[in-house]
């Protein structure tokens, strides 16, 4: 039973590492957006208030990702416990079956 949850748990770990790189992906597209329109405030005569603004999209567009990201850890963390905990059970095992066998 060990090794089916094993097999089911790998899948699931590539699919949290497919998701980052696209999290990442994403990420990249809006800071480098934010760094255009920052290129943008500066030949503005109100460089503040037009960077206060693209600061603001950056923060808005990057919050969803976040709470993604946030999700993604969490899942990956419950992962690694389950993982760490099969690893104990089968040293467990395989330390019973050691002594028994004398």
């Amino acid at each position: 039973m060990a090794q089916s949850d094993h097999a089911l748990q790998l899948p699931e770990t590539q699919a949290i590492a497919e998701q980052r790189s696209a999290l990442a992906e994403e990420k990249k597209v809006i800071l480098n957006q934010f760094q255009t329109a920052s290129k943008v405030c500066w030949k503005q005569f109100a460089v503040n208030d037009c960077l206060f603004k693209a600061k603001q999209q950056k923060y808005q567009a990057l919050a969803p990702l976040d709470q993604l990201e946030m999700a993604l850890n969490a899942r990956q963390r419950v992962l690694k416990e389950l993982e760490r905990q099969q690893r104990i059970s089968g040293k467990t095992q395989e330390t019973s079956k050691d002594k028994a066998l004398p």
